[in-house]
């Protein structure tokens, strides 16, 4: 037996699936609140757009209908989203969503060559309550090698201290959290501006579960660091930040519409693998 989710995804719930999300349904809160999920104006997949109506549809799903669901809309990041102008438009359709949803709130996207004065200009909406950046606005080819000062600038901590908004950081480099540059940066920018909220985007991105194991502590007494969940599927890094840093910093998140790959992330010696 199989129930279609989603065209977007060609995703099903099989047998064991509808087994686990009976075996779950007691364990959920009434109340769930997704720190990382996303939106777009413009197409994903194959997907025209991604909607607040879209995933609350699928979410149901797994959660039922009686329970209450809200969320914090992130625009999806990427390079067709980089310009003022473009960034416009996905603020536009970020506050259209949100219009929608009246108990959710929303991150607006942000490149390394934003000013303050830029990005104070977009904070109009007092639902907007953060800040997304994402290392494919560095300026460099291997994107995926950045240092996070080059797709996070220092206006946007300054920003997010004056407001006290959040920043959502998906880290990269191979290494993540055990990376000594990332890990350096982090600490240094969280004790400069203690009034911005430094999110750590997927378990501080411990798909290799290990590098949060070893490297959580030492960011451990920054008060304005955070953890959101989305997207990592092994336990051993999220029970290892939850006995570091406690349950109040620590935030459930689907990465929607990446939830509804049928699949997982492993961590695999000292790296990771995708299983789709």
């Amino acid at each position: 037996m199989t129930i279609p989710i989603k065209e977007m995804t060609n995703c099903y719930l099989g047998k064991n699936d509808l087994e686990a999300i009976k075996i779950l349904d007691d364990f959920l809160p009434d109340k769930l609140f997704d720190a990382h999920m996303h939106v777009s104006h413009i197409p994903v997949s194959c997907k025209e757009s991604l909607t607040y109506s879209d995933y609350e549809s699928d979410i149901r799903a797994f959660i039922g209908q009686n329970r209450e669901i809200s969320a914090n809309m992130i625009p999806f990041p990427m390079k067709a989203v980089k310009t003022e102008e473009e960034r416009a438009e996905s603020d536009a359709f970020l506050l259209s969503e949100l219009l929608k949803a009246e108990e959710c709130v929303g991150e607006i996207l942000i490149t390394p060559t934003d000013a303050f004065e830029y990005l104070e200009s977009r904070l109009t909406n007092e639902r907007i309550r953060g800040l997304k950046c994402y290392h494919v606005y560095a300026n460099r080819q291997d994107t995926f090698n950045s240092g996070i000062e080059e797709y996070l600038p220092e206006s946007a901590w300054e920003i997010a201290n004056k407001k006290g908004l959040a920043i959502t950081l998906h880290m990269v480099r191979d290494r993540a959290l055990a990376d000594e540059g990332n890990r350096s940066y982090i600490k240094e920018m969280a004790k400069k501006y203690p009034d911005a909220k430094l999110i750590l985007a997927h378990a501080a991105r411990a798909f290799s579960a290990w590098t949060a194991i070893e490297y959580i502590d030492e960011v451990r007494h920054l008060p304005n660091v955070f953890c959101d969940f989305s997207g990592v599927c092994e336990s051993p890094a999220m029970i290892a930040i939850i006995k570091s840093i406690g349950t109040c910093r620590c935030m459930w998140g689907t990465d929607w519409p990446v939830s509804m790959l049928a699949g997982k992330c492993i961590s695999i010696g000292d790296t990771f693998y995708w299983l789709s």
